[in-house]
This record gives structure tokens, sequence and C-alpha cells, in this order.
């Protein structure tokens, strides 16, 4: 399974402007010069608060929070030996507590500024 979902990644970011999410795809990723990760996370009241405005009860939300997070802890650790998350996979961390269309003016920015200064996204890469 992992195989495939490294073949799958790859592909997918071979052909472009695409967005991939998750199931590892950072790990597999990794040392594509062609991506702009990024991670996304929000404190966990805000989180419960999202799926109760999404018709969850609160024990279903607060479940369904704390079980998620521990999933990807799991996953990330069985399947590559590392913590979750990764900090040094990622360009940029979000806190998406300050709106969807920041998040995504904040995503696109930084993918911007990494696209005209190749130079600077080598370093950021550790290439020199």
């Amino acid at each position: 399974m992992m195989a495939m979902m490294a073949e799958i990644s790859g592909s997918i970011a071979a052909e472009g402007n695409a967005v991939i999410v998750g199931r590892g795809s950072p790990f597999f990723l990794r040392e594509r010069e062609d991506t702009y990760r990024v991670f996304t996370y929000a404190r966990r009241d805000e989180k419960i608060r999202r799926l109760l405005d999404l018709g969850k009860s609160r024990a279903e939300a607060e479940d369904l929070v704390d079980n998620v997070d521990k999933e990807r802890v799991a996953y990330i650790k069985h399947y590559f030996n590392a913590e979750w998350p990764t900090r040094s996979l990622y360009h940029t961390m979000i806190n998406t507590e300050i709106g969807d269309e920041k998040v995504i003016d904040m995503i696109l920015h930084g993918m911007k500024i990494l696209e005209e200064s190749p130079a600077e996204a080598a370093t950021l890469r550790g290439v020199r």
C-alpha cells in the first residue's frame, strides 16, 4: 500500500497544478523541488467548534478530534518511523483560525515567493 501511495503521489506531483492532502505525502514528496508543503493546524477547541457547526454532537466532535490526531500520530510513526507533524518537511505551517481566505492567500503567497526566488528555495531545502 505504501509503495502504491508513493507512486500515486509522485505521479500527481509530476503532472503539476495539484493539491495532495495527507497520507504521508510530505514524506513521499520531500525530495521534489517542485512541491510546496504546507501543514495546517488549529487548537483543539477550534476543531471541535467547527465540527459542532457541521452538526456533530459535542461528544462526537471531541471524540473525532482526539481520535483523528491519535490515528495520524500512529500512522506516521508506523509507516515512516517519525513524529507527527515532522516540521522539517514543511515550508510553512499555518494556524487555520485566521480564516479560510487568509490561509489560501498565505499559501498562494508562499508559493509565489518560492517560485520567484529559486535560489532561496534551494537554500530552504538544504541545497547549496
